[in-house]
């Protein structure tokens, strides 16, 4: 395959890039009415936030993925609209069928905090594949170790909500 070859530089984890801010967009306009309908009780790996902007007030409603970290719903991101969450913010989620009105707090991470989240998420069934995680060996679950020498690619910040899912 001419112009392709395994990332060695990267070492045996690495984040693939994210898809096209279109491609985002795309999703978006799918995923929101699909979340909100009866067939989003059988989306997991999805959740639906419904929040209004810290300074505009407009209203905002954006899918994330969804994480369990420990029992505590989470959405990792390092999409400008986290911001919104600084010092806590009222929000909607909806997962799986179910809506909660909830606080979502935005939680700054350090590489060693954000690779722990993310193997717990990874052990409760996070995607690997949604989070853009990629390995040399198909079928590798990342070690703590491996994905905290992802570095800040990995990301820098969590979104917690108190809810009970």
């Amino acid at each position: 395959m001419r112009g392709w070859a395994l990332p060695d530089d990267k070492g045996p984890v690495w984040m693939s890039p994210p898809p096209p801010i279109a491609v985002l967009k795309a999703m978006n306009v799918v995923m929101t009415p699909l979340l909100s309908s009866r067939l989003g009780k059988r989306i997991s790996g999805v959740m639906l936030l419904d929040f209004r902007g810290r300074r505009t007030g407009r209203k905002i409603k954006i899918p994330a993925n969804y994480h369990n970290v420990d029992g505590v719903p989470m959405a990792f991101t390092e999409r400008p609209w986290r911001f919104n969450f600084e010092g806590g913010a009222q929000a909607t989620v909806t997962h799986q069928g179910r809506t909660y009105r909830t606080t979502g707090t935005l939680v700054p991470m350090t590489p060693h905090d954000m690779a722990v989240a993310v193997h717990k998420s990874l052990s409760t069934g996070g995607s690997a594949q949604r989070m853009g995680i990629r390995t040399q060996v198909k079928g590798h679950d990342p070690s703590v170790q491996e994905l905290e020498n992802i570095g800040s690619e990995l990301g820098t910040s969590v979104i917690r909500f108190d809810f009970t899912p």
